[in-house]
């Protein structure tokens, strides 16, 4: 099939066009035609994009459309030859009478050494046959011209030349067309590229001109604005109804479907050419936020907290949260130190959201809650085949889904000394093996570690490695039992309570004699304990916390303190701080008038007793 229509008012010219396509390399149609029949000539190649012509078939073929003309154009060279062997014959006075497009406009009379010349362009064949009748009459010797004007002036008697296209302008013609071709070509390949990306997106796009017609919509916007009727245009009415230059984004319904419009200015050439509208469906956005969400908790490589969903306005949460900023900014090693419930992970999150590499992957690993024969695999991974029940195609491990990331190591003191050394290497060298492989693989991750145990004793006592403890060790962050910040409990005890009322659609509140209880009391069990507790009371009988509510969700808790007794108070202290530690534990298990009754004081002697000595 070919593209390129050569269409020639001669059979000289068409016989050499076929030879110089050979020379280029090009595959082309050739038609001899004159006027009347040249446009039923191209519509009979409808394969054809472009049509190489000249004169006033080039004019005709450009009345089609969807046909890209290149014109012939008369080569100089040709012409001059022509004039020459005419003044070499004896002519003195000749006239050249063609098309206009023929000479690119030139017009007029020239005389050349004693040799006079006139050109002479027509816009059609009767007024060229008019004008060589014209100028025959009036004494012009020769007359150079196309096929009609050759024929009228021969047929006068005249001396008649014919304006021949010769290889150089047919060659310069068919590489212009081959041009266009390929231009035409690349064109179509980015218009089909757009619409697969346009209508494989799940937006809706709709475009709109500037009178407000629609000039484009992809296959989604046909399916959302569908009449029902697999017949009927889409009913865009909608569509322009939400289009406002003010508002960019706005959320609608089309057709019962909830959707977020956005309407983008469509600027070119410094003016605003219409706009742009864009529709994503609510059902869509929400799924895909799913889908997201799933697939990063199900791998763990997300920190969703950050420093500020700390809540703690005591100095000594600001100074540890202070030193947990300063230790994000760089990527040494830190080690949390923490009792249980305090909330270690958050801020090992809230540093990794806070550093250089808050946009890669954070990895959580409770290394005690992983079995020792199992720790290798899912630290370092394994390859197809390394061991019996091992996934097919093998299975990265930690290090590598952290890379470019950090990965955080709670309980760290648990690891088996046998797996220890193999740890110690991967933080020395940066690189990790996978079992059953023989390939390096380099890995480029932060280790926070974690642990609520005293691990300087552990390598002291050769239960843990001292030079891995110092590998890791390298910043050290210490988490504040909740009891050594007594000030920022009733705040937090508020934000939970609040959060679980919602959630039950109540209102609960404290009242100011449970929110000193609260302060009082020695939460063994931190931050953890303290969102259990307001869990509790969010979701009970009472729309106002008391102290009784509060002191038998504790009592719940620690049932098995209760029975056998006894108390728990700290190993160190003053005499008053222990006595206020009882007064506590006796709270948490009988009403406060119970433990007045008992201990025969009162109410307000009580709580002057539960005052810590830094504030009574």
């Amino acid at each position: 099939m070919n593209q390129i229509l050569f269409l020639s008012p001669m059979d000289s010219i068409s016989a050499i066009a076929p030879e110089v396509a050979d020379e280029l390399g090009l595959s082309i149609t050739v038609e001899t035609s004159d006027d009347l029949n040249a446009q039923k000539v191209i519509k009979s190649h409808p394969e054809a994009e472009i049509v190489v012509s000249r004169g006033g078939l080039a004019d005709l073929a450009r009345q089609i459309p969807g046909i890209s003309v290149v014109e012939i154009v008369m080569s100089l060279n040709e012409l001059l030859s022509q004039l020459s062997s005419l003044t070499r014959e004896g002519y003195t006075r000749i006239a050249i009478v063609s098309r206009a497009n023929l000479f690119s406009g030139a017009i007029g009379d020239f005389e050349i050494l004693g040799t006079r010349i006139r050109i002479q362009p027509e816009h059609s064949e009767p007024a060229i046959q008019t004008r060589v009748r014209q100028m025959v009459r009036n004494g012009w010797e020769a007359i150079i011209g196309c096929r009609v004007a050759y024929d009228t002036a021969h047929g006068l008697g005249a001396r008649a030349v014919i304006l021949e296209s010769g290889r150089i302008p047919i060659r310069s013609a068919l590489l212009e067309a081959t041009r266009i071709l390929e231009a035409k070509r690349r064109e179509k390949l980015q218009s089909a590229q757009l619409k697969a990306i346009i209508d494989n997106i799940d937006e809706a796009v709709i475009a709109v001109t500037p009178d407000k017609e629609i000039s484009f919509f992809n296959s989604n916007a046909r399916r959302l604005f569908s009449t029902g009727s697999p017949c009927a245009a889409p009913d865009f009415s909608r569509a322009l109804a939400v289009i406002d230059p003010v508002e960019k984004e706005q959320v609608t319904t089309v057709n019962g479907n909830s959707v977020v419009a956005r309407s983008i200015p469509l600027e070119f050439d410094k003016t605003i050419q219409g706009r742009v509208l864009t529709l994503q469906e609510v059902t869509h956005i929400q799924a895909s936020e799913s889908k997201i969400r799933s697939s990063l908790h199900e791998k763990r490589l997300f920190a969703r907290y950050h420093f500020s969903d700390l809540i703690g306005h005591s100095k000594l949460m600001q100074q540890t949260v202070a030193r947990a900023k300063s230790y994000a900014r760089n990527d040494s090693n830190v080690l949390i130190h923490g009792e249980t419930g305090t909330g270690k992970e958050v801020f090992a999150q809230s540093m990794h959201n806070d550093s250089r590499r808050k946009n890669a992957p954070f990895v959580s690993v409770n290394i005690a809650s992983i079995a020792p024969s199992l720790i290798e695999s899912e630290l370092f991974g394994y390859v197809d085949g390394a061991f019996t029940g091992a996934r097919k195609g093998g299975k990265p491990g930690l290090f590598e889904l952290a890379h470019g990331g950090t990965l955080f190591l709670d309980e760290i003191g648990e690891l088996a000394p046998e797996m220890q050394s193999r740890f110690l290497r991967v933080l020395q060298e940066k690189e990790i093996m996978r079992i059953g492989d023989n390939r390096i693989i380099p890995v480029d991750v932060r280790i926070i570690s974690a642990t609520n145990r005293d691990l300087f004793k552990q390598a002291l006592s050769g239960s843990f490695r001292q030079d891995l403890y110092y590998r890791i060790h390298v910043f050290n962050l210490r988490i504040p039992a909740l009891r050594d910040r007594a000030e920022d409990v009733p705040r937090i005890f508020d934000f939970y309570l609040k959060q679980f009322s919602a959630q039950s659609g109540r209102s609960v509140v404290l009242t100011a004699a449970a929110e000193r209880w609260l302060k009082s009391y020695g939460w063994p069990g931190n931050v953890r304990q303290l969102r259990n507790i307001a869990e509790v009371a969010a979701y009970g009988e009472n729309d106002v916390v008391d102290v009784p509510e509060i002191s038998e969700a504790i009592g719940e808790q620690m049932p098995n303190a209760s029975e056998a007794g006894f108390i728990v108070i700290p190993d160190t202290g003053t005499l008053k701080e222990i006595e206020s530690e009882v007064i506590r534990g006796l709270m948490a298990r009988q009403a406060t008038n119970e433990v007045c009754a008992r201990l025969g004081i009162s109410r307000a002697t009580l709580w002057r007793k539960l005052r810590r000595p830094a504030s009574g």
